[in-house]
């Protein structure tokens, strides 16, 4: 937004404001030069790490997980596999994605792991996803399932491709060269979701990948006797390095659901995480407002005993203060702790954790004025807002707003976690950095030491001189009992001279007359709360409105 910059990036008669931390908590001791020796380390100690709940239940320790590992690396250098060679993963949740990532890994080459059809969406949608991801990366090896395999037969871009493994057929006709992997070496490629055209991949080292592993342990305070549950997809940077990767370097027991599991019954998330007792847990925000609502409609089972959860983990996209206090009130008659909350914040770019709450919830009530008309923090008047605080940096890392004082800006940060740059794009890698801070393109502030992240500056709509935050007017709509989630965006209008709001609403209300009053009420309730009229109102099937990968909102994708 050309207005949005002048008014925050392109000042020149003000004085920048501080850093929000200076490595604040120092450099985190580094245990491993790279993620497969955290896997020889846990293998020797005898670790359990994994235990799976699918179709099946299974386990996967250390030990079987090295001896797999070094299987799929016999598998793939026999396959022609290479250092510093990309191959994509197709792999669902499973003890197969975890021991052939650590395959590559063995042999110096890059995992670049890629969402399956059963969490993309359509078929369709993931073949192009995959063919761009081959084209982009120049892979020649691939690894999948035998049904995708067999989709992927009859693309293009298999003409490309060397060979498509998949688990359990044949065995390798050589065994697996000894490690040589260190710190500098490329350890993972994370195709960024949300990305439009093409794509995107993040080059993370083992060094910047150990570096956030062992900031998230010192920020988590992880114990060997801790207990996570997650059903977060493993293609993705927060299941993927916060989940999973972490538990490898700093082992503690985890148990994974698919996503589609969650997806098709979230009660079944916080079900295995009261059976096993669990202390660690991860999700975006959408998770714990589903569940609430849901047990909230009457859509209640077993009674659930959370008292043993110390961190609930909720990042990924925006944290809202109305959902955390929705959760508390339905599952604290449960035993869940509002100590528990960790609202944290993070990216790829930066491998992941960029920002952690190490105790306690930090929610800050603003003046809505101030903030939405000229980005400012200031104490509560006429209207309000409130912004959900989600730490301070982790180990290692930096992070600064680039703004004045006192004002929303753009969030950057550096550190021992930061990505080397996009995968064969320099220039935007080069557009990616200011004097070595990445910019992240979200919009914060600092108060108190906490960063507290508003949204994303590229989605800022700008109507009527009021900066209007998509998510803010998302999170009023979904105070409803009939709104199951939302999504605002702006266009321009030429002939107003300003932009135009629009929001979409999921409902399972088909009744004229009943939509007719949800949307007076949607209008009303917005006005009340942000004091910006919504220009248009339009409403969709439970499940309709696009989501990334990881469940953000694909708002650029919503159309009239």
């Amino acid at each position: 937004m050309a207005g949005h910059r002048s008014r925050y990036r392109d000042l020149r008669h003000v004085k920048w404001g501080p850093r929000i931390a200076r490595y604040d908590r120092g450099v985190p001791p580094v245990r491993h030069a790279s993620l497969v020796a955290a896997l020889h380390r846990a293998a020797d100690a005898r670790a359990e790490l994994f235990e799976f709940h699918l179709a099946s239940r299974s386990t996967l320790d250390a030990r079987r997980l090295r001896d797999d590992a070094a299987a799929w690396a016999g598998r793939l250098h026999a396959a022609g596999a290479r250092r510093g060679e990309p191959i994509p993963l197709l792999l669902p949740t499973s003890p197969e994605f975890v021991a052939a990532f650590l395959g590559v890994q063995w042999l110096g080459a890059i995992p670049a792991p890629l969402a399956t059809p059963m969490t993309f969406g359509s078929t369709t949608r993931f073949l192009d996803a995959f063919s761009a991801v081959v084209e982009d990366s120049g892979a020649r090896l691939a690894v999948t399932t035998p049904r995708l395999r067999d989709a992927i037969v009859g693309l293009p871009v298999r003409r490309r491709l060397r060979d498509v493994l998949v688990p359990n057929e044949g065995s390798s006709v050589a065994s697996a060269p000894t490690p040589d992997v260190g710190p500098e070496d490329v350890a993972l490629l994370q195709y960024t979701s949300g990305t439009t055209g093409r794509p995107k991949g993040v080059v993370v080292s083992h060094r910047a990948l150990v570096a956030n592993a062992a900031a998230i342990s010192e920020a988590l305070a992880l114990r060997e006797n801790d207990v996570g549950v997650s059903w977060l997809p493993l293609f993705h940077d927060m299941g993927l390095v916060g989940v999973l990767l972490t538990a490898i370097c700093h082992p503690y027991r985890v148990h994974l659901l698919a996503p589609q599991s969650f997806a098709m019954r979230p009660r079944r998330w916080l079900e295995l995480a009261s059976d096993v007792n669990a202390t660690i847990t991860a999700a975006p925000n959408f998770a714990y407002q589903l569940c609430a609502s849901r047990e909230r409609d009457g859509q209640r089972a077993t009674p659930l005993v959370l008292d043993g959860l110390r961190a609930a983990l909720n990042g990924s996209e925006l944290v809202h203060a109305d959902t955390l206090e929705r959760f508390d009130e339905t599952f604290g008659p449960y035993g869940f702790a509002r100590t528990a909350w960790r609202p944290v914040y993070g990216l790829a770019e930066n491998t992941l954790a960029v920002s952690i709450p190490t105790s306690g919830l930090h929610v800050l009530t603003c003046d809505g004025d101030a903030f939405q008309l000229r980005g400012e923090v200031r104490s509560p008047g006429r209207t309000s807002v409130r912004c959900v605080g989600v730490g301070s940096a982790v180990a290692g890392t930096e992070v600064r707003v680039k703004a004045a004082r006192g004002c929303v800006g753009e969030i950057q940060v550096r550190g021992a976690s930061r990505m080397d740059g996009y995968f064969r794009r320099p220039e935007l890698t080069a557009a990616a950095l200011d004097d070595g801070w990445l910019r992240t393109g979200d919009l914060g502030f600092e108060r108190d030491g906490q960063l507290h992240v508003v949204g994303r500056s590229k989605e800022l709509v700008v109507k009527g001189g009021r900066n209007v935050h998509p998510p803010d007017v998302e999170r009023v709509a979904c105070a409803r009992a009939e709104v199951r989630a939302a999504a605002a965006w702006g266009s321009a209008d030429e002939r107003l001279g300003t932009e135009r709001l629009h929001v979409r609403i999921e409902t399972r209300e088909r009744d004229p007359e009943t939509l007719g009053v949800l949307e007076a009420g949607i209008r009303g309730d917005v006005l009340a709360a942000l004091g910006v009229r919504i220009d248009e109102v339009s409403f969709c099937a439970v499940g309709s409105l696009p989501r990334t990968t990881s469940g953000k909102l694909r708002r650029g994708e919503v159309v009239t």
